[in-house]
């Protein structure tokens, strides 16, 4: 009993319930063809809501992609510490929080429809069964990205606030100006890198975005442990990190 008390506190949390007489509602084919909207039930792990659940704040709702994890079409992998990232469609987004000073409204950037991909961290958020589906309840801060038409490449991925995708060389490698970007060597944790795509930035205390200091093609230097280790299907090694864990950029 503590313990089913412990998950509801948890989820209440983050997300709050549609008022009673709000519930999620299905059309069948009834008898001599009358179409007939019947009451979904609305379940969240093993109890019935009134209604749908609804994000509050900056938290969102995702329903996750189900794969087979040990397979590389399962998502992208965190190799660095053998974790999976785990994408998903957002069905609930929070309007976002008011700035402590200046009460403008900080929106999360992401809306219902996105295809996300977020880390596999669990300090922050829960995983849970909703509408008979996995979902995961996390702060919009823990997703990375978006995937332009849900698909999963380097391509296709832009990234959320102020972080930068950069890709992380495999051996020795020459841009056109003449830098050398050291190769990797076994166990070496990469800090260097191209730029590959930004996100739109991050917002101040009036809700505005601030210009991103580096761009799509700069090469950068990173704090040793930051950010987020990603594999996309095309073998090569990229990096999420925000723009606070940049040393030094430079423009090739």
């Amino acid at each position: 009993a503590c313990a089913m008390l412990a998950v509801a506190v948890a989820v209440c949390a983050y997300v709050l319930p549609v008022p009673a007489g709000h519930a999620v509602s299905a059309r069948r084919l009834g008898a001599y063809g009358v179409d007939v909207v019947m009451a979904e039930t609305v379940r969240l792990n093993n109890y019935v809501l009134e209604g749908p659940l609804q994000a509050a704040g900056q938290i969102v709702l995702v329903k996750l992609n189900e794969r087979k994890e040990d397979t590389s079409s399962g998502g992208l992998v965190l190799s660095a510490s053998q974790r999976k990232v785990r994408d998903g469609v957002v069905i609930s987004c929070g309007p976002g929080t008011k700035h402590p000073e200046s009460g403008a409204l900080l929106p999360t950037g992401i809306a219902v429809g996105d295809h996300v991909v977020m880390d596999e961290l669990e300090l922050e958020g829960e995983k849970i069964k909703y509408l008979g589906s996995p979902h995961r309840i996390l702060p919009a801060s823990r997703v990375l990205g978006t995937l332009q038409g849900g698909v999963m490449s380097m391509s296709t991925f832009r990234p959320l606030g102020d972080r930068l995708l950069v890709k992380l060389p495999e051996a020795a490698e020459q841009t056109m100006s003449g830098i050398v970007l050291a190769g990797l060597e076994d166990g070496e944790r990469p800090n260097q890198g191209v730029v590959m795509a930004v996100g739109p930035g991050a917002r101040n205390a009036k809700a505005e975005l601030n210009p991103m200091p580096v761009g799509p093609g700069d090469f950068v230097v990173f704090r040793k442990y930051a950010g987020e280790d990603i594999d996309f299907e095309d073998g090569a090694k990229y990096k999420v990190v925000t723009c606070g864990d940049c040393l030094a950029k430079y423009a090739d």
